[in-house]
């Protein structure tokens, strides 16, 4: 069961429940980055983001083992969030602690 780190895109205003949702099935800590995104694909945006033309989301990112993906993914897709989620995963290949 190789490690990976998660990290869920979401509305800024979705932070909290998408949280929940996650917290719900791990116990990982989850590291949460406010961003603000530029761009020309609105289709994740709502009507006040498209006219200004910037998303404004949270990175949330957690490791986990990759058994958890399901787990993870149909949690935050039965979430009551207003907007879209986007994620990806990828390999973690090392990782410590230096005290």
């Amino acid at each position: 069961m190789p490690d990976i780190l998660v990290t869920f895109h979401c509305a800024t205003r979705d932070t909290d429940v998408v949280v929940a949702a996650i917290r719900a099935v791990s116990r990982a800590p989850v590291h949460i980055t406010e961003k603000t995104v530029r761009g020309l694909d609105f289709g994740d945006a709502s009507t006040a983001e498209q006219v200004a033309g910037r998303l404004q989301r949270s990175a949330l990112a957690l490791i986990v083992g990759d058994d958890m993906m399901p787990d993870l993914i149909r949690a935050v897709t039965e979430a009551k969030r207003d907007l879209p989620v986007r994620w990806h995963a990828v390999p973690v290949l090392a990782r410590g602690r230096i005290a």
